[in-house]
């Protein structure tokens, strides 16, 4: 146990205590990425009172070493790879946050309204990128 108490001092000495911080975890990661209930990566326009796209990937092992989903919204219209926010999936079916990240293709790509999902907590995912004149 001297180890690890020593291993405390150290970090603290160095302020690297989010060593130690817990994994953030939920059941749904799309009211988690939405309500900002974990520290975004980047700054999105969710939090704005207006309409935006929400984009949505599912993740497979084929593409990373994870199956997992991310999420970003109309932010990402200007260079198409991100930034995302990156869950994997867990055995028990919850989702843990694992990173701000460029996707290298988006051919996953699928979007609903974010005005859709604030009033009914749902969204309808639509595959691509939406139609319309403020599409890119």
């Amino acid at each position: 146990m001297h180890w690890l108490r020593s291993l405390i001092l150290l970090c603290a000495a160095f302020n690297c205590a989010t060593t130690f911080s817990a994994e953030f975890s939920t059941p749904d990661p799309l009211k988690a990425f939405v309500r900002g209930e974990y520290p975004l990566g980047d700054d999105y326009f969710i939090s704005d009172t207006g309409d935006t796209f929400i984009f949505r990937c599912v993740l497979t092992k084929a593409q990373r070493p994870y199956a997992g989903v991310a999420f970003s919204e109309i932010s990402i219209w200007g260079n198409r790879s991100g930034p995302w926010e990156v869950f994997r999936k867990n055995p028990d079916g919850t989702f843990s946050y694992v990173e701000a990240a460029q996707l290298s293709g988006t051919a996953c790509l699928e979007s609903c309204r974010s005005s859709e999902y604030n009033a009914s907590g749902v969204c309808r995912w639509t595959r691509g990128w939406p139609k319309g004149k403020s599409s890119p």
